[in-house]
C-alpha cells in the first residue's frame, strides 16, 4: 500500500473510531479513490493533448504566414486573352476610322448599332476615288469624277465596303469587324511586345497576317499595322503578293450622323 493508500486507511479508522462493531469500508473507499486518480490523470492527459494540437496549429499557420506568397498566374494574364479581351471591349460599338495602304487613304466612321457610316477614300497620285454613305443600312456610293452623283443599291446592309474603299488592295481584311475576328481567330501566335502592344502571326482563308496592335488608355484597339501575304494562281502559276496596312482606331461610343446625298439614281 502506497503512502496515499496508507493515510487514507488511517483516517478511515479515525472516522468509525467510537462506533460499535463498525469496520471502516477502506477497500470500497480505496478503490473510488483509485478511480478518482484515475480521472484526474487523464484529464491532465486530454488537456496536455489539446494544448499541443492548439500549439500545432499555430505553429502550422505560423510557418504558412511566412512563407513568401506567390501571386496565381490565371488564363487572362496571357497576351491571347488579353489581345482577345481588347477586341471584345473595341466591337459592337461606333468608331471613327483611318486606313492606309500604299497611296491610298480611307477616313470614315461606323456605329454597327444603326448600320450607317461613311467612307471617303483618297489616292495621293489621283485625288477622290471613292466616296461611300450607309444610312440604316441602305447604301449610297459616288466615285471619281461624279462626286455629286449618288447610285442608291437596292438591299440592307450591315458594314461598310472597306474593299470598294482601297480598291480591292487589301480585300475586305481592314474592316474592323473583318479584323477583330482575325486577330481573335483559334491558333493566333499573340506576344507581348510592350506595354499595350501585342505582335500577332495569324492564318486567315489561306492569307497570314503579321504585324502589331497597340491599345489605348482604355484597353480598346487603337491601331493595328500589318503585313498581309496572299498566296493566288494566275495561268496556273503560284502567285503571292503582299500589301502593308495601317488601320487608326478612335471616337469608340460617339454617335455617327451622316446626311442623305439628294442627287441619287436608285440602282436595280
Amino acid at each position: 500500500m502506497n503512502t496515499l493508500d496508507a493515510q487514507l486507511a488511517s483516517r478511515l479508522h479515525d472516522m468509525v473510531d467510537g462506533e460499535v462493531g463498525a469496520e471502516p469500508p477502506t477497500q470500497m473507499l480505496l478503490t473510488r479513490g483509485r478511480r478518482a486518480r484515475h480521472r484526474r490523470a487523464a484529464a491532465v492527459v486530454t488537456a496536455s493533448l489539446a494544448v499541443l494540437t492548439v500549439g500545432g496549429v499555430a505553429a502550422t499557420a505560423a510557418v504558412q504566414s511566412s512563407a513568401p506568397s506567390r501571386p496565381a498566374v490565371t488564363a487572362a494574364e496571357t497576351p491571347e486573352l488579353q489581345l482577345v479581351a481588347a477586341v471584345a471591349a473595341s466591337e459592337n460599338v461606333s468608331y471613327r476610322v483611318r486606313v492606309r495602304s500604299g497611296s491610298e487613304t480611307t477616313e470614315g466612321a461606323f456605329d454597327p448599332g444603326t448600320a450607317t457610316g461613311f467612307l471617303n477614300s483618297s489616292s495621293s497620285t489621283g485625288g477622290v476615288v471613292y466616296l461611300e454613305r450607309l444610312i440604316n443600312g441602305v447604301r449610297f456610293v459616288s466615285s471619281s469624277g461624279s462626286k455629286d452623283k449618288w447610285k442608291q443599291y437596292p438591299g440592307k446592309h450591315d458594314r461598310l465596303a472597306y474593299d470598294r474603299a482601297l480598291n480591292s488592295a487589301v480585300g475586305a481584311s481592314a474592316d474592323p469587324k473583318q479584323l477583330f475576328e482575325t486577330l481573335r481567330r483559334a491558333g493566333a501566335k499573340v506576344t507581348q511586345a510592350g506595354a499595350g502592344v501585342y505582335h500577332f502571326e495569324v492564318e486567315h482563308s489561306g492569307d497570314t497576317f503579321v504585324g502589331d496592335v497597340a491599345l489605348s488608355a482604355d484597353k480598346r484597339i487603337a491601331k493595328v499595322t500589318y503585313k498581309r501575304t496572299s498566296r493566288d494562281e494566275k495561268d496556273g502559276q503560284a502567285v503571292t503578293s503582299t500589301s502593308l496596312v495601317t488601320v487608326e482606331l478612335s471616337g469608340y461610343g460617339l454617335p455617327v450622323q451622316v446626311k442623305r446625298p439628294t442627287d441619287v439614281i436608285i440602282v436595280k
